[in-house]
């Protein structure tokens, strides 16, 4: 059972709590007007008058930041509950779709080992002067495979992305240093498949739905 089903909603139980504070406020807020100031003399007056109303403002903010603040505090206390209850299902799924990723990454280098294993057979065995035949790699696609469970109830889709890394800091162009991944990252997807000082490579990402 929820044990606030009792509980008033927040706004109705702040003007509860808080209804002295609200009485105060008015109360401020109804002093008689002042005389418009004619000389300094005058001046202690409205100096009361600035007092009486920043009081009560203060002592509205105090109580707004002790609300405030025991909600945040509750806020964090359920935050780390319930990351106690989640991390390690999402380490343990981290694990499984690391394992799922591990075997596909390891299928797809044996592919692109094969593949540039019967280009090189190819030129071996082409004529003198003759252009061997090319192996034309097909371009990755988004889900380019999707493995069901044998109830359909899940689903793992697989892709294959290009990643980038620095292997050299030095030797990659000034226009990719400038503006860091993000020139990178264009430059792979629209194609680019070299670059001096960085290793681009292909990776695997597995979504689970």
């Amino acid at each position: 059972m929820n044990r606030h089903h009792n509980a008033p909603p927040l706004a109705d139980r702040l003007e509860l709590d808080h209804a002295s504070l609200a009485s105060q406020a008015a109360e401020a807020l109804a002093l008689p007007g002042l005389d418009p100031i004619m000389g300094d003399d005058d001046l202690e007056a409205y100096s009361e008058r600035a007092k009486t109303l920043k009081g009560v403002g203060a002592m509205i903010e105090k109580a707004r930041k002790a609300e405030k603040d025991q909600i945040l505090k509750d806020g964090r206390t359920i935050d780390d509950f319930f990351k106690k209850l989640a991390k390690p299902l999402e380490d343990a799924a981290a694990a499984v779709i690391g394992a799922i990723n591990g075997w596909q990454r390891k299928k797809l280098e044996e592919e692109r080992k094969r593949q540039a294993e019967e280009a090189e057979r190819l030129r071996a065995e082409a004529p003198p002067f003759e252009e061997p035949p090319r192996i034309v790699q097909a371009k990755p696609v988004e889900a380019a495979r999707v493995v069901s469970s044998a109830t359909g109830r899940v689903q793992a889709s697989v892709s294959t992305i290009w990643r980038h890394e620095v292997t050299d800091a030095q030797a990659v162009p000034r226009q990719y240093l400038m503006v860091n991944d993000a020139a990178l990252k264009a430059a792979i997807a629209g194609g680019v498949r070299e670059i001096p000082g960085v290793r681009i490579f292909e990776d695997v990402r597995t979504a689970i739905r």
